[in-house]
């Protein structure tokens, strides 16, 4: 008995020490294996920093509208005796809406225009007597002032009868009618707009600090939702003479051509100002540039020194730049990189000041070209 007991604890200490032996040799070469090792360099994309040349600009979102644009409405109250349009209709100056009921106006004016002929003939006769000494000149004054203000009553109803008639002020598209036949229309009763859409304003705003950089006569480029990757060229009419002072902004209005109707007045619009000369700038990607409160940095990959006979290592460069003005995915450095410098433009989020790197740029990153102006800032 006593011999079996021997056996099995020999061979527990066997086994338990072999696992325990295992274990902590296992631990040995893997605290070995992490000693020494070295994770390989870090794979990026990188571009070159380029010299180029932009047109400054000065970008703002503003809004359209029309040039000679309305909502038409009734000046008199009155019935909706006769529609003359459709909805969507282009019209010309003076053609005819809606016509309101004027039955009873119409009605009244056969009698005053008897009376003004009354009123006339009045005159006349008063001034043959007086010419035969027969009346006073009270008379005639009093004859006079009748007939003024009979004609003075026939003008007036021929003016309500005249507003009743409710006719384009200018030549234009018309909008989505609101009223309808028969419906009584209070004074002031929205019918249908009315915009003239071969020009159009772009009204923007820009901080005081461009007050000397915007006048009348600059070029400006205008896009839309609507038309994606598409430009209108207008040309900036006026710029407000004061600022606000609770925004410190001043509005700019310009105008751009829409004979072809394809704009529509209320639509947003991205504005770009053509402001000054070509500049030459150092310019990179925008996903080159690390944003930080500490500053904006970029990663520039150098060759680094190595002993005779190894092969030359790559490591990233961390520098902190200057922004200047930014030109679709291209920002300008005013300084930090020179030109030919190659720059880190994905994966640096993986990188420290130092580190080695590899480069693979098998896939090109699309960017803009200065064909299109630069924002400044």
């Amino acid at each position: 008995m006593k011999k079996r007991m021997t056996i099995a604890v020999v061979l527990l200490v066997l086994v338990f020490g072999g696992i325990f032996g295992w274990t902590a040799m296992r631990s040995y070469f893997m605290g070995q294996y992490f000693a020494t090792f070295e994770p390989p360099p870090p794979t990026v994309s990188t571009a070159q920093a380029e010299r180029q040349l932009w047109q400054p600009r000065i970008e703002a979102v503003g809004q359209l509208s029309a040039v000679r644009g309305v909502d038409v409405s009734n000046e008199v109250a009155g019935t909706v005796n006769k529609i003359a349009f459709a909805s969507g209709d282009v019209v010309e100056k003076g053609a005819l809406l809606v016509q309101l009921d004027d039955s009873i106006e119409q009605a009244e004016l056969p009698g005053l225009m008897a009376q003004l002929d009354l009123a006339r003939m009045d005159v006349e006769r008063t001034r043959e007597l007086i010419g035969r000494n027969l009346t006073s000149a009270e008379e005639l004054d009093q004859a006079q002032s009748q007939l003024q203000q009979m004609e003075s009553a026939v003008a007036t109803l021929k003016a309500n009868i005249a507003k009743k008639s409710i006719r384009a002020p200018f030549a234009g598209t018309l909008g989505i009618r609101q009223v309808d036949l028969g419906e009584y229309l209070p004074a002031g009763t929205p019918i249908v707009t009315l915009q003239a859409l071969d020009r159009l304003h772009v009204d923007f705003s820009l901080p005081e600090e461009f007050i000397n950089d915007v006048a009348a006569g600059q070029q400006v480029n205008v896009g839309v939702a609507a038309y994606p990757g598409q430009t209108f060229t207008g040309e900036l009419k006026a710029v407000s003479v004061k600022i606000d002072p609770s925004s410190h902004n001043f509005a700019v209005q310009a105008v751009i051509d829409n004979r072809d109707g394809r704009l529509r007045p209320g639509m947003f619009a991205d504005v770009a100002v053509q402001a000054g000369a070509e500049e030459a700038v150092v310019a990179v990607p925008k996903t080159a540039i690390s944003y930080s409160l500490h500053g904006d940095a970029v990663f520039v990959v150098e060759k680094a020194e190595a002993p005779e006979g190894e092969q030359t290592a790559l490591v990233a460069e961390q520098r902190f730049v200057r922004l200047g003005a930014s030109n679709g995915e291209m920002v300008a450095v005013l300084q930090g990189i020179e030109p030919g410098d190659e720059v880190v433009t994905a994966g640096a989020q993986k990188l420290r000041d130092g580190m080695a790197v590899n480069i693979n740029n098998e896939v090109a990153l699309v960017t803009e070209t200065a064909a299109s102006a630069p924002r400044r800032k």
